[in-house]
């Protein structure tokens, strides 16, 4: 590999020492003889958790059949939509929910703000009662237009601060809760569940911890899920992994464990080796050039942005209980227009971008109600990896974002049957545009012809795989 493309393709877990040792260690991870290849073991009949689906923001003032969100979400394995209904667009709201009804998606209603009318001057929600009102009236009229709520979240970032103060604090939302729940079921809107309380991160350090220490019991039964956002910034040294893992742990630890949405979660990283790019939150302040060959362009557009979100998953589905929301599933008009954001999986025009593409590629194979298999692998490789097993088929991917190709061999221990593979395939790209072209990266998916080798003393199964540098493998084996 030339010494500039390994600078283009480099992952954000590699840094300028590791590039140096790539160069000059003779490919010791690449290119090795199968004996030296590196031995990854794999317990099929232990497996973590239950794969419970996956979540997605949707823009609600945006329904365009162009996006075709049946065949999106369907092969998203989506199991829940959130939504923010800011306008009467019961029009696009009844298409949404037609689509989404033979999929059997639960949906979320969520706010962004309180109305003015329960705030005060600061922007404090002092009218408790009459806001809980409010959500009983929005529910009776979601459901009178035929597009019920299954859950609600009462207001998504409550701790965030509004003109200097947070909206209310963990005192005030417990009220909140009481007050919502009493006036749902005067109502007979029992079956309407509750989600929250939705901050902006999971961190339970210093005030934040009093939002789940301060919930009575009856609150804390209300709840039917945690909610919270969750994103990665390496430059900030915040790592998905640790930080909900870290939670969980305190949860644990105050005995208050219960299934967790991570309602928004995305990659807010925009750099990349030596290559920086426009910020999907605010893409016209690097971005939007006319010498650009897209009209609007950020990280979102690219592979590496994909890989990275692609690893984000993997690293929230190896909790148990864990729902990941994808930040966007479109993007939407007003917010490339006025908001300057393009976090979508999609573009405006229905194109899919690398993000969507990896996902797409192993969730539309991912059977429902599979059990899930996290791969251990040595913490020097800086891989992700993930097993889905259920109805006789298992699902197997790892993804690789390093500038190195490395050897394995996995080892697939505790099958009921024997395993043969049924397609096996790297998704990479091309070539990783510079940002400066403007230039969406291609992904390009190329089959794989592998052997499996079966131990007839233990029943294990042997797999070596190549992992291609900045790529994506994922192989579906049947049991028999």
């Amino acid at each position: 590999m030339h010494f500039r493309s390994l600078v283009r393709n480099i992952g954000p877990g590699i840094g300028f020492a590791l590039l140096l040792f790539a160069l000059g260690s003779c490919s010791l991870l690449s290119h090795r003889k199968d004996k030296d290849s590196i031995s990854i073991p794999i317990s099929l009949d232990a497996p973590s958790h239950r794969f419970l689906g996956m979540g997605a923001n949707v823009p609600i003032t945006f329904y365009n059949r162009r996006t075709r969100p049946l065949q999106v979400l369907n092969d998203l394995r989506i199991s829940y939509i959130r939504v923010k209904r800011t306008e009467d667009n019961w029009n696009d709201i009844a298409a949404l929910r037609a689509a989404t009804f033979r999929l059997k998606i639960k949906w979320i209603y969520s706010l962004d703000q309180i109305p003015l009318t329960y705030l005060n001057s600061t922007g404090r929600l002092v009218d408790t009662e009459g806001f809980a009102n409010w959500w009983a009236e929005e529910v009776d009229e979601l459901n009178y237009q035929e597009v019920p709520a299954d859950l609600i979240e009462l207001i998504d970032n409550p701790e965030l601060l509004n003109s200097g103060t947070p909206v209310l604090n963990s005192d005030g939302y417990n009220e909140l809760l009481h007050a919502t729940r009493r006036e749902l079921d005067l109502r007979d809107y029992q079956n309407v569940g509750i989600i929250g309380p939705g901050l902006s991160t999971l961190s339970t350090e210093d005030s934040l911890e009093t939002w789940y220490m301060d919930l009575d019991q009856p609150a804390f039964e209300m709840l039917k899920f945690w909610s919270g956002d969750l994103n990665a910034d390496t430059a900030s040294g915040i790592h998905l992994p640790e930080q909900l893992a870290n939670f969980r742990s305190y949860l644990r630890r105050i005995e208050s464990l219960k299934p967790i949405f991570i309602t928004s979660y995305a990659n807010r990283i925009n750099q990349y080796g030596p290559f920086m790019y426009p910020d999907p939150n605010r893409y016209d302040i690097l971005g939007n050039r006319p010498d650009y060959e897209r009209y609007y362009y950020s990280a979102s557009f690219s592979m590496p942005y994909a890989l990275q979100v692609y690893t984000n998953t993997l690293n929230l589905l190896s909790q148990p209980e864990v729902i990941p929301f994808v930040h966007q599933l479109f993007d939407a008009p007003d917010d490339v227009k006025f908001k300057k954001r393009s976090w979508g999986l999609l573009d405006l025009n229905g194109t899919e971008k690398p993000v969507y593409r990896l996902l797409s590629a192993l969730f539309s194979r991912v059977p429902k109600d599979a059990e899930v298999v996290p791969i251990d692998f040595p913490h020097a490789l800086s891989l992700s990896g993930l097993v889905f097993y259920g109805r006789q088929k298992v699902i197997l991917t790892i993804c690789n974002q390093t500038a190195m190709n490395m050897d394995l061999r996995l080892v697939l221990k505790g099958a009921t049957g024997s395993l043969s593979i049924t397609e096996a395939m790297a998704l990479l790209s091309p070539e990783i545009n510079h940002p400066d072209l403007g230039r969406m990266d291609d992904v390009t998916m190329e089959p794989l012809e592998l052997k499996l080798k079966r131990s007839s003393g233990d029943n294990s199964h042997s797999l070596p795989v190549t992992m291609r540098s900045n790529s994506v493998f994922i192989a579906e084996l049947e049991m028999k």
